[in-house]
């Protein structure tokens, strides 16, 4: 069995990816989150998710600052056009993306499809059998995206994102993909 890689090396290694495969949009850049880009996440999430179903402020500094996630953010001049939140399981050896967003104006450019590489990507340099998510099952942008990716609908979630709104577990075996070419 592989090391666990730390957290400081896997956000050194999504930066890597950033810099030798950059989304191709201008002015672009791309750092770890940190307590002080809160307001930023959290005006961000307000744009893309239900106040219900949107993680909040106590959740984000959770993740920033105590939890096992490394959550990516790319911006745009000083606003945050969208984050990646990645956390390694080792149960699973697999890495699950606890939350991905893109702003609006940013969508149907590849930023969305940048960021599930970078998954890809990473997943596999660390040896990783799987990659997980959830998806609201109305939310057909982001499905249909998911599986042009590759990943496939491993379990229905009933109540996921509340009464009568349904979610989808889907799953990318990185092992059966080659991740170079995608």
């Amino acid at each position: 069995m592989t090391q666990p890689v730390s957290q400081r090396q896997r956000e050194q290694d999504a930066l890597a990816w950033f810099f030798k495969h950059p989304p191709h949009i201008p002015d672009l850049h791309c750092k770890v989150a940190e307590l002080s880009d809160l307001p930023a996440l959290l005006h961000l999430e307000r744009y893309c998710f239900n106040p219900y179903l949107a993680f909040g402020r106590r959740r984000w500094r959770y993740l920033i600052s105590k939890s096992c996630c490394s959550t990516i953010l790319l911006f745009q001049q000083e606003t945050l056009v969208a984050y990646l939140c990645l956390l390694p399981h080792r149960g699973w050896c697999g890495l699950e993306v606890r939350a991905l967003a893109v702003h609006w104006l940013h969508r149907k450019k590849g930023v969305g499809r940048w960021l599930i590489h970078l998954s890809q990507h990473l997943a596999q340099q660390w040896k990783l059998r799987s990659i997980y998510l959830s998806v609201d099952c109305e939310n057909m942008p982001a499905r249909t995206l998911y599986e042009q990716m590759g990943l496939q609908i491993s379990g229905q979630l009933a109540d996921y994102y509340g009464l009568d709104r349904h979610g989808l577990r889907m799953r990318f075996n990185v092992g059966s993909h080659d991740t170079k070419t995608m």
